[in-house]
């Protein structure tokens, strides 16, 4: 009972944590590297290939094996040797004992490329962790960068329903003193329910994105946590002459089955060629009497020298051969096809942030300049020089503007993210 709790108190410390500190990309990163099944299942299999490896590794080592054999017989065998002799065979209590060693000497390359074989699986097994780990990453940012979002968002729903209220305050005493009609109050009315029904989708927005999040770093949904990132626009510059299709995962992937191929096709070839092995035991047997006397009772040491030469297969060796060539080939294509739609990707993702940094520039523009514009909207209409209704206009386009630069804003920093992937840099 005091252990659980105790467990429970540590829980309840640690979310309280999260809901204390504000998380930067990088933790969150960490965190749903450390929780996700994919990451946790890419670990496993390359611990299942280092096994491998080292079990291919004995191969090369001799292996030594006990053997025995015991029989029990409910009679004699009766055994005329001669027509004035007979004789009682007796093959009960024999037993047999012994331990044998068997060394390879040479199998045709087999063990060799047995081992390159297994050397290389781990090596893709490492690749395809790094590859999982990079999805995870460009999922982490997608959620993080939208809770940033939502919560810029919500201070953009929250300033404009400033602006509307004090629009509203002005007008509903200009309303009493009968200086104004009742259709203007209204009009304002409108707004202000607009900018409470932007501040409620804002809410929902940040709740939503907060249990996103949570569910890919692993923590429970309903966790109160905070995050430290802010849209700034210090994105990296685009250099176009840096990438080389070799810097991807899935391309390095691809040439490290190439080499799996070439090791199988030597492991192919090594089925028709000599093997030599060597054979060492040491054996014991005793038992079997021949008229109640033993006849056998002693050990033996032997070595046995094992040759295997293949001479006719009908074309096996050959065709088999032919067949993991023609494998090898298939891999070789399917990575040059990779190449080509590598740079397909990385000239769209390249594209993609040289817009989205472009469309940062563009609406920070338009956000200066509607600031501006409803600074001479509320000049003018505190004068009497502008309408009601343009007024209004000019705060709901001051919104859109800020909103629209909060967005660009963060649809780059998820370029920059995606970019970084395509180049084979986002994890390092």
């Amino acid at each position: 009972m005091k252990r659980i709790i105790l467990s429970c108190c540590v829980t309840l410390l640690s979310l309280q944590g999260y809901a204390q500190n504000n998380l930067t990309l990088d933790e969150c990163r960490k965190m749903a590297l450390e929780n996700n099944k994919q990451a946790q299942i890419s670990g496993y299999s390359i611990q299942k290939a280092e096994q491998e490896v080292k079990a291919m590794k004995s191969n090369y080592l001799p292996k030594i094996s006990a053997s025995g054999r015991y029989m029990y017989a409910d009679k004699d065998f009766s055994m005329n040797l001669i027509p004035s002799m007979s004789a009682n065979l007796n093959l009960n209590n024999t037993y047999f004992a012994g331990l044998q060693l068997e060394q390879p000497i040479y199998m045709g390359g087999k063990i060799v490329a047995a081992n390159k074989i297994s050397r290389t699986g781990l090596e893709i097994a490492r690749l395809n962790k790094q590859k999982t780990e990079d999805e995870i990453v460009i999922t982490v940012d997608e959620a993080y960068w939208g809770l940033v979002k939502a919560n810029e968002l919500i201070s953009v729903a929250n300033k404009y329903k400033e602006a509307v209220e004090e629009v509203y305050r002005n007008v509903e005493h200009l309303y009493k003193t009968g200086m104004v009609p009742k259709n203007d109050l209204l009009k304002v009315q409108v707004k202000l329910n607009e900018a409470d029904l932007s501040i409620h989708r804002s809410q929902n927005a940040i709740r939503q994105s907060k249990m996103n999040l949570c569910h890919i770093i692993g923590l429970p949904l309903t966790s109160d946590i905070y995050v430290s990132g802010e849209l700034g626009t210090n994105i990296i510059p685009v250099a176009k002459d840096e990438f080389t299709a070799e810097n991807r995962l899935e391309y390095q992937t691809f040439s490290k089955m190439i080499d799996l191929k070439k090791q199988e096709i030597k492991l192919t070839q090594s089925e028709f060629l000599p093997q030599i092995g060597l054979v060492a035991g040491y054996n014991y047997l005793n038992g079997i009497k021949m008229n109640s006397n033993k006849l056998l009772s002693d050990d033996i040491f032997a070595v046995m020298l094992a040759v295997k030469i293949p001479l006719f297969h009908w074309g096996e060796g050959r065709h088999k051969i032919k067949a993991a060539r023609l494998e090898q080939h298939i891999v070789e294509i399917q990575r040059a096809d990779l190449s080509d739609k590598i740079q397909l990707e990385v000239s769209q993702a390249i594209n993609t942030l040289d817009e989205a940094i472009l469309e940062v520039r563009l609406t920070e523009t338009a956000y200066r300049q509607s600031e501006e514009n409803l600074r001479e909207s509320r000049k003018n209409y505190s004068t009497g020089m502008e309408t009601l209704v343009n007024y209004l206009e000019a705060q709901v386009a001051w919104q859109q503007a800020w909103s629209e630069s909060v967005s660009a804003k963060a649809a780059c920093h998820l370029a920059e993210s995606n970019y970084l992937k395509a180049i084979g840099k986002l994890n390092k």
